[in-house]
């Protein structure tokens, strides 16, 4: 049975170094609108977007950021 053309793409695919997947893999998500167009992003995931849009809201309005090396001091006391 022959391969499909799918199947040999994601096999040729795969052989290549990380770097270059990961390359390919941006511009494959950037040509379906990512960040170009909100109604395009919208329609590729109306729920997502919708989390998304919730979670920045509540980060704005209850996380208290703090600086790198007080995340380090907090992360080291409990080892």
């Amino acid at each position: 049975m022959r391969m499909s053309n799918l199947s040999k793409l994601q096999k040729d695919l795969l052989r290549l170094p990380a770097n270059e997947r990961e390359e390919l893999a941006l511009s494959a998500w950037n040509s379906l609108g990512r960040g170009s167009d909100p109604a395009i992003n919208a329609q590729l995931d109306p729920e997502g977007i919708e989390l998304a849009i919730e979670r920045d809201q509540q980060l704005d309005s209850s996380v208290n950021p703090i600086s790198l090396e007080e995340f380090l001091r907090r992360t080291r006391r409990g080892k």
